[in-house]
């Protein structure tokens, strides 16, 4: 199984890439974020929220799909699995909202 890590997750996991053994014990998605947040502990806030639930807003796909979209985002792995991870996606709301506000009142 591999792991491809995209912008920030990038940075945070320190390659492009990881390998996973067949034997790696990591068998659905939630064995998986929890292996990964173990491995890089910065991760963690990337893939879940203060609920310890995955993160709406970061997405992930198996094989280039988007395991939500059919109810399967626990589904199980299999060996040859690609799995793609991708930064929280942040709405432009709150961007456009920061960038507008005076530099006096800017929050650091």
């Amino acid at each position: 199984m591999r792991v491809r890590f995209y912008a920030n997750l990038q940075t945070i996991a320190g390659r492009e890439a990881l390998d996973l053994p067949i034997h790696s014990g990591v068998n659905t998605m939630s064995d998986l974020f929890i292996y990964l947040s173990e491995l890089f502990p910065n991760i963690r806030p990337q893939l879940f929220d203060e609920d310890n639930n995955l993160r709406q807003d970061a997405p992930v796909f198996v094989n280039g799909r988007n395991p939500r979209l059919n109810g399967a985002i626990d589904a199980q792995l299999q060996p040859e699995d690609v799995i793609s991870l991708f930064s929280p996606i942040s709405s432009g709301k709150i961007n456009v909202e920061v960038v507008r506000e005076p530099a006096a009142h800017k929050r650091v």
